[in-house]
């Protein structure tokens, strides 16, 4: 893929907004194992599977385990090869998942699964800089500093955006068209968006990847293999902080992305999802332990109605109604999606100011700066509190 650069200037561009949501086809026949049953929640592809660097011998065995090669990736960053395979003789990916590990063992192996953005359409408005009362706005907060997304297609040309360095590409997979969506470009404007579009860290530059493609009725649909490449990106791109508004189902090929990321010094926040109150299911990335994980509130610090919870998730932000840029002008959105960058935004200003090198002193700092809400200590509705930073500039 071609690497596009731009600093950029006022240019017009009228995109039509589209659904936010990204969904993904469920398997036809139920998965024969418990642990498959547990997974089957998670859409994911029905004939493929994805392998992370397998032996030199690993070929010709491949028509004994009914899988034959639809492509290999190479993942500079991590030093290692991803293969995208189709299961030939019909067997639930789950099963043959299971049945190549049973050969494999120490090979890294799992579905192709789906992610989805964590977003909802709303009305009302006010800016990521009010909610988190930045008022006084300097165009130079952020400079120096650079902060990835993982997400959707960005509008690098919104008026959001206008002086703004960024760094484009796309990991949609091969053959597939890109899906439209205004998702990624308004999570990067909370981060970035200048002016009226009161983002938290104007003069950041921004490092983003698509991970969607369109999927069935025009849906975007976020792909493991993408996600996994979108990381490995990141690091090649030496990315300190990397915020991801996207979440699915455990997968074994990102657990090692994000493990090798977090080991070459990479901080990650995600959101935890809009499974609501009563969800049991976790949201991955968030979930991981490497992973900062981050559920929304109100503007009065109600937890948002659609927010999942879990004994995963470290702190919540607001995420109701927060004003962002769109292709072709601008909404008011709700998701933990747009809680997740206001806190990618403290955690990009911390470490540069504190010289924070992990996730665990990132997460140490915030606690400091967190309003616990209710008993004290953790809880699985806001975690450790609701982040609240002085404004770094």
């Amino acid at each position: 893929m071609r690497i596009q650069r731009y600093h950029l200037r006022f240019v017009p561009v009228l995109l039509l907004a589209a659904g936010l949501m990204g969904c993904g086809m469920m398997p036809a026949e139920g998965p024969a194992t418990d642990e498959a049953a547990a997974e089957a929640p998670h859409p994911h592809d029905d004939d493929e599977i994805l392998v992370l660097d397998p032996p030199a011998d690993y070929l010709r065995h491949l028509s004994d385990l009914g899988l034959e090669i639809i492509d290999i990736n190479d993942l500079p960053g991590m030093g290692k090869n991803l293969y995208h395979l189709r299961i030939k003789d019909g067997a639930h990916p789950f099963d043959a998942r299971d049945r190549h590990r049973g050969r494999f063992p120490d090979v890294v192996v799992d579905a192709h699964h789906h992610y989805e953005h964590h977003a909802a359409k709303v009305d009302k408005t006010y800016t990521a800089r009010k909610a988190s009362n930045w008022q006084d706005e300097k165009k130079a907060c952020g400079k120096g500093l650079k902060v990835g997304v993982v997400d959707g297609v960005v509008d690098v040309k919104h008026k959001a955006f206008k002086g703004t360095m960024i760094t484009y590409r796309s990991f949609h997979l091969k053959g597939q068209k890109l899906a439209k969506s205004g998702h990624g470009t308004a999570v990067t404007a909370v981060i970035a968006g200048r002016g009226a579009w009161g983002g938290l860290l104007p003069g950041v530059q921004i490092v983003a990847a698509n991970v969607f493609h369109k999927g069935k009725k025009d849906k975007p649909v976020g792909s493991a293999k993408s996600i996994v490449r979108a990381i490995d990106w990141m690091v090649q791109m030496k990315v300190p902080v990397t915020n991801f508004s996207i979440g699915g189902g455990k997968n074994a090929l990102i657990a090692a992305a994000v493990d090798h990321a977090a080991s070459k010094g990479m901080i990650m926040i995600a959101s935890s999802g809009n499974g609501g109150p009563f969800s049991k299911k976790k949201s991955y990335p968030g979930a991981y332990p490497q992973v900062i994980a981050i559920t929304a509130v109100d503007r009065f610090d109600r937890s948002a109605r659609f927010a999942t919870s879990g004994e995963y998730i470290d702190f919540a932000a607001p995420g109701v109604d927060i004003w962002t840029a769109v292709p072709g002008g601008g909404k008011a959105m709700s998701g933990t999606s747009f809680a997740a960058p206001i806190v990618t935004a403290f955690a990009a200003a911390a470490r540069e100011r504190l010289g924070l090198k992990a996730a665990d002193g990132v997460r140490n700092y915030l606690k400091k700066h967190a309003r616990d809400r209710g008993k004290p200590g953790r809880d699985r509705y806001t975690g450790w509190g609701i982040v609240q930073l002085p404004p770094v500039c």
